[in-house]
């Protein structure tokens, strides 16, 4: 049976999502129903996947406000493991940006962890997110086996839904500026397998750098944590100080054992389409 996305509206429906969340996450991350069902009936969006009747995945996000900018805060996507890897997560993002830009919105923000590269991605590559803000141990310490024995840093995704860079990742585009040039802002090595750091470099100041990070970034914890905590400082020290420079992610490349993230320096309607604005 074909697997079918929606916004979520009725009570019986909210009340679902406690449930799946303790599926995905465990039952201490689960929101309780009485927090989803009051955000739903002011201003949060719920979407929910399907497999017939059983909800097999959801997303919700609520709204947000930052420097005199009203967006939406998307928080939290899952999908219980037997539906992973299908490309849902992307479908149900292209949704939310539909139902958000019905709703008057034009930013859609989200948290992830930069040394997750599936996940930046999805957000850079194929939905079109830039980055330029770097959020140190974000959600502080959190005993569960994704994040267990980190800070837990976060980059903030802006999605400018309106924007031509989003419009054509909808239509599968992605262009990338010319690497040729482009210097690596870490040198690294592989050891047994294992990607590790070695030096960085904060005196670059050509238009495009790239930064490289491991691809499987939980394979390199349970290898080895005192490399993983490298990863973790060098990564905070490079962003922190080149988006201070007025550098920005815009895009992402992956390799065999490492992906390179892309961050340019130029203007910010250049980077998201001549169409477009972003404060």
């Amino acid at each position: 049976m074909a697997i079918t996305l929606r916004k979520l509206a009725e009570s019986s429906e909210i009340e679902r999502l406690e449930e799946i969340e303790g599926k995905i996450w465990g039952p201490s991350t689960a929101i309780p129903y009485h927090m989803t069902l009051t955000m739903q009936k002011f201003g949060g969006l719920f979407l929910g996947a399907f497999d017939g009747e059983e909800l097999i995945g959801f997303l919700y996000s609520f709204p947000g406000f930052t420097n005199g900018e009203s967006h939406l805060c998307s928080h939290m996507l899952g999908f219980l493991p037997e539906y992973r890897k299908q490309g849902l997560g992307v479908q149900m993002k292209w949704l939310q940006k539909e139902e958000a830009a019905a709703a008057g919105y034009s930013k859609i923000t989200w948290t992830y962890d930069p040394l997750e590269t599936v996940n930046g991605v999805l957000n850079i590559a194929k939905l079109g997110g830039i980055v330029r803000t770097y959020l140190p141990n974000c959600y502080g310490h959190l005993d569960d086996d994704f994040n267990r024995g980190l800070p837990t840093d976060r980059f903030l995704v802006e999605w400018l839904i309106g924007s031509d860079r989003v419009e054509s990742r909808q239509v599968g585009k992605n262009s990338t500026p010319s690497l040729e040039q482009a210097p690596d802002l870490l040198r690294l090595e592989i050891k047994d397998g294992i990607p590790h750091p070695i030096e960085i470099d904060l005196s670059r100041e050509e238009p495009v750098v790239l930064l490289p990070v491991p691809a499987f970034f939980q394979d390199v914890k349970r290898a080895d944590m005192t490399v993983a905590s490298l990863w973790r400082e060098m990564t905070r020290e490079l962003f922190t100080a080149y988006f201070a420079k007025g550098y920005v992610v815009t895009n992402i490349i992956r390799g065999q054992s490492t992906v390179r993230y892309v961050l340019e320096k130029q203007p910010l309607t250049d980077i998201l389409g001549a169409s477009s604005s972003l404060s």
